[in-house]
């Protein structure tokens, strides 16, 4: 079997790495494959239908080349070339536009109001600080754009004259923003993360809070431990998530992430956001995790190798 993982020439921020992939390759080694990694921004002249499988890891310069990636992506869509996720998972993942969507669909979530170049700024401002104030107890928000990773373009905001500077600088870059009530659980329980391979749970992390206030932290899954704090009916709120996400898209994923946080008052799993793109997994905390994903890899690319011949 021959597959390729692939990443960034470089990542955007000094802060940002890819432990999982030489974790992953060593795994996938082990059961008999070559593995190459390779950069998506930097391939000119690969072949990239010689591979098997081709699992897209941490090409993390796309946040700030997103024409160019998914140009990158639909090239590698119109040769054939099997990808980890499909093709249209990456695509929908590409932008969170999917979150209000999937909240239509039954999942619990962190309410996300959408802000198109265009739309009424002063209008959406202060209805989203009013809902989360409302709603969570606070009139406090994040605001970033629609399609980022990490912290990229987002901020904590409080103040309506803030927000509407922010959304207008969007607007005036022709950018389409998102708003989400900041959920102050964040600042004590953290995030978690909860990562799905073949449509079932593998494993679960607890990340800190990056926007807290009067915190310095870093972009890029500060403080990843294994586990999180489980409640009754985290695991009901869990598959109704996915569920829901499923209902978004035209064909199962390999692996994603859910993001969840906790309801402050009712202590039910809220999602946040589902990584699709190159779901970072913390193969570190889980070695049985990434020969789990290796093995899934191993299958697709047998698949392939079945359609070649």
């Amino acid at each position: 079997m021959n597959i390729a993982l692939v990443t960034s020439s470089a990542f955007p921020g000094s802060d940002w790495s890819d432990r999982d992939t030489p974790i992953l390759r060593a795994s996938l080694n082990e059961q008999g494959c070559t593995t190459q990694i390779l950069e998506w921004d930097d391939s000119d002249g690969i072949d990239w239908t010689m591979f098997d499988v081709v699992a897209v890891q941490s090409p993390w310069s796309m946040w700030l080349k997103l024409t160019q990636f998914r140009e990158w992506v639909d090239s590698l869509h119109r040769q054939g070339v099997r990808l980890a996720n499909p093709h249209p998972i990456i695509v929908s993942g590409m932008s969170k536009e999917y979150l209000p969507e999937v909240e239509q669909h039954g999942a619990r979530t962190i309410p996300t109001t959408v802000v198109r170049p265009g739309e009424r700024i002063g209008a959406v401002a202060a209805e989203t600080l009013a809902r989360a104030e409302r709603d969570f107890g606070e009139a406090a928000v994040v605001v970033k754009p629609i399609s980022s990773g990490g912290t990229l373009g987002a901020a904590r905001v409080t103040e309506e004259q803030d927000l509407v500077a922010r959304l207008t600088a969007f607007d005036e870059a022709g950018v389409t923003a998102c708003v989400q009530p900041y959920v102050s659980s964040i600042d004590s329980l953290g995030e978690y993360g909860i990562i799905m391979i073949d449509g079932a749970v593998s494993h679960a992390i607890t990340k800190d809070a990056i926007l807290a206030p009067g915190r310095e932290g870093t972009q890029f899954h500060p403080n990843a431990r294994a586990g999180y704090t489980e409640h009754g009916e985290d695991l009901t709120d869990i598959h109704n998530a996915y569920d829901a996400y499923l209902k978004t898209v035209p064909v199962h994923p390999v692996s994603v992430r859910l993001d969840f946080l906790r309801h402050p008052v009712t202590g039910r799993l809220l999602l946040l956001e589902i990584e699709s793109v190159a779901p970072v997994k913390f193969f570190h905390l889980y070695p049985a995790a990434a020969e789990r994903y290796a093995r899934s890899l191993i299958t697709l690319a047998a698949a392939s190798d079945l359609v070649r011949h």
